[in-house]
C-alpha cells in the first residue's frame, strides 16, 4: 500500500533558518545530510521510496480558492500554524504499521512530525 509522509518542521525552526547567513545554512545543511543519506538508503534498500520531493519556504506559497467564480489568490499558506509542511515522500510499505515505523525513522521526526496517509484509490 502507498502512504503519503508529510514532513512537518516546527515553525520556529523554519523561522530561524530563515535567518541564517549562507554560511551557516550551508553548515547546518550539512549537518543534516548524512541522516538524509542515511534514510534515503535504508528506504532505497528496502525498496520502500516512491518519489519525494523538498518543498520551498512558506513564504514561496500562494493559496488558490474559488470565490463566487473568482479566483482568489493569497500569498502564503491558507493557515498560520506551528508546524510548516517541508517536503512529501510517497512509500510503499506491507501495513499501516510498517509506515509508522517508516515515519518514526524520518529524520524531521525528532524535532517536527511526519503525517501519515494512505494514498486514495
Amino acid at each position: 500500500m502507498k502512504y503519503a509522509l508529510l514532513l512537518n518542521n516546527a515553525a520556529a525552526d523554519v523561522e530561524r533558518w530563515e535567518t541564517l547567513s549562507p554560511e551557516e545554512a550551508e553548515a547546518a545543511r550539512a549537518e543534516e545530510v548524512p541522516k538524509w543519506e542515511a534514510f534515503f538508503a535504508r528506504v532505497g534498500e528496502r525498496g520502500q521510496l516512491v518519489t519525494g520531493v523538498e518543498l520551498d519556504g512558506p513564504w514561496a506559497a500562494k493559496t488558490v480558492r474559488l470565490v463566487e467564480g473568482e479566483s482568489l489568490v493569497t500569498d502564503g499558506p491558507y493557515a498560520e500554524t506551528k508546524e510548516v509542511v517541508g517536503g512529501l515522500l510517497v512509500v510503499e510499505c506491507e501495513n499501516l504499521d510498517e509506515a509508522i515505523e517508516l515515519a518514526a525513522s524520518v529524520p524531521v521526526a525528532d524535532r517536527g512530525s511526519v503525517e501519515i496517509r494512505p494514498l486514495a484509490g
